[in-house]
């Protein structure tokens, strides 16, 4: 039971801080877009990170946990890397390429998560798997901005 409780908050944590890397990271790239259907997807987006991220403080609430979030430094890394990388290109291929790569490593990240906490309760394992559809959706949507 204790490492339900324990692989649970590792996995529900680990929903957060992917949720808010997709959250901080569209509010950095949507002003940078001038198309109006990529701008329209990555709201679709940041809407399904937030419901994602809200399901995921509910259940670290429910097992009595306190969620830590992305770090600082990572928020910082982040937030420069789109920078370096949109300094001389915002074109909508760019963006969309940016972002396509990141929610590619969201997938990744999900996987091994789910390999990681095995002992995760099914409630919490269907939320994980939940996101790592999402991940695979966006990027897949993100293909016809390439």
């Amino acid at each position: 039971m204790e490492h339900q409780k324990s692989d649970n908050l590792h996995m529900l944590e680990a929903v957060v801080q992917n949720t808010e890397m997709g959250k901080n990271t569209l509010a950095q790239i949507l002003p940078m877009t001038g198309d109006a259907r990529l701008k329209a997807e990555l709201i679709r987006q940041r809407s399904g990170y937030q419901e994602l991220n809200q399901e995921a403080h509910a259940g670290i609430d429910a097992c009595g946990g306190r969620a830590q979030g992305q770090s600082a430094f990572a928020k910082m890394n982040t937030r420069m890397g789109i920078s370096l990388k949109t300094l001389t290109d915002k074109s909508t291929r760019n963006l969309a390429e940016m972002l396509s790569e990141g929610s590619s490593q969201g997938v990744m990240d999900c996987i091994k998560c789910q390999k990681d906490y095995p002992n995760a309760a099914p409630g919490t394992r269907r939320l994980m798997q939940r996101l790592q559809a999402f991940e695979e959706d966006n990027r897949l949507r993100l293909e016809q901005f390439l």
